[in-house]
């Protein structure tokens, strides 16, 4: 059963004070039903990704306030740390493809709210999706364990810091044309000054942000009855491995991110030559090198290479956005929303938003940064990569 998703709607991203988590799901959630052209009666269940409102917010159980907030009696909540809300698509998927009812809508959500606390215990939260007992209590946060992973890259491949700045230099000029994103400012190689964790500078680094995310998803044959704009989720799969990198086989190798990228290669019959477009998750700089490594664009050790297609990098910003890389020959367009990197990484909602851009770039609803894309991908990858979903969609017939 090929799956449509019919509906978008996001929040902008970023230090949202004047505005509580409930406000930022139903703002989300109310733009892509009404997207969608549904009513909020339509929808026969929700799922919603939330990494840890029980201690941003003090509020736990969350499903049941979906419920009062938007009046749907069938919510299940997800928990996957960055990864979250792409898990609920994948389970909204699964029951879809398991159900006799072809007319089933299902309304997905992701969302977090982080800026109400202050960067400390902010960190200290988000650290809760690395290793506990041997990460964590030894003072380890992912500012940290990035800049292991970054420092190893480094020293076991020809990579500089200055390839992993340039990527923060693109993917905040493609966010100049995104009016969700948080930061909509050009950076240049001088501005990544002071260690955060070295190698990493604070502008290698995704920020704190607050945020929602929304997808109305149904069959496609109920898509075509409604008369929708639609993409197609072609398929979407979900990989998991250690927590810990000390129990990594290979520390430089996104695991789960490989078997669930390969899995769906297999089943789709298609590999990374087919995709025009990809959202990945450049949480730190270093991970959109390991993700494009993990989704086949490059073998392991080598990423860093499609990077310096962009070389001069002093030149980045005379280009016009969205900037492309160069792979094969062929032009690849990552992060065209600014990535989690510039459009803000509210870590719940970053699966969907992942999701929506790509929705929005195949329908050619993304104005001046629409790259006309045939096939995209989204790489949302939970905690230090412990959890990985891939997804790829196609435009609707």
């Amino acid at each position: 059963m090929t799956l449509a998703i019919i509906g978008t709607g996001i929040t902008k991203f970023g230090e949202l004070w004047d505005k509580n988590w409930e406000d930022l799901v139903l703002e989300s959630s109310n733009e892509a039903i009404k997207n969608a052209n549904i009513e909020t009666k339509d929808i026969n269940s929700c799922y919603i990704g939330n990494m840890n409102l029980s201690r941003f917010e003090g509020q736990d159980h969350i499903a049941p306030r979906i419920t009062e907030i938007l009046g749907i009696n069938k919510v299940i909540r997800t928990e996957a740390a960055c990864a979250s809300s792409s898990v609920a698509l994948k389970l909204a998927a699964n029951e879809i493809e398991a159900s006799l009812d072809e007319n089933k809508i299902i309304l997905v959500i992701g969302f977090e709210k982080m800026t109400d606390r202050l960067t400390g215990p902010t960190t200290s939260i988000l650290a809760s999706a690395s290793h506990f007992d041997t990460e964590v209590i030894n003072g380890a946060t992912f500012p940290g364990l990035y800049a292991l992973l970054a420092a190893r890259y480094l020293y076991e491949t020809e990579a500089t810091e200055e390839d992993l700045h340039a990527v923060g230099i693109k993917n905040h000029k493609n966010a100049m044309l995104n009016e969700k994103a948080m930061f909509r400012k050009e950076l240049s190689l001088q501005d990544f000054k002071g260690n955060i964790a070295s190698p990493l500078k604070l502008l290698d680094c995704s920020p704190i942000s607050d945020g929602s995310a929304s997808l109305v998803v149904t069959t496609e044959k109920y898509a075509k009855e409604l008369g929708a704009d639609y993409v197609k989720l072609e398929d979407i799969e979900v990989g998991t491995t250690s927590i810990s990198l000390a129990k990594r086989k290979e520390l430089l190798v996104l695991d789960s991110a490989k078997r669930a990228v390969d899995s769906v290669y297999k089943k789709l019959n298609l590999g990374p030559k087919d995709i025009d477009l990809i959202e990945v998750h450049d949480c730190f700089t270093i991970n959109e090198i390991l993700c494009l490594e993990a989704a086949g664009f490059a073998k392991i050790g080598e990423g860093y290479k499609i990077i310096r297609s962009l070389m001069p990098y002093e030149d980045i910003n005379k280009k016009d956005a969205p900037v492309p890389y160069l792979v094969n020959g062929k032009e690849l367009f990552v992060n065209t929303s600014g990535g989690l990197k510039a459009k803000g990484h509210p870590v719940g909602a970053t699966g969907v938003s992942q999701i929506i851009e790509v929705v929005n770039q195949l329908l050619g609803r993304c104005g001046k940064r629409n790259v006309n894309p045939k096939i995209g991908a989204t790489l949302n990858i939970g905690g230090t990569g412990g959890t990985a979903t891939f997804s790829v969609l196609k435009g609707g017939i």
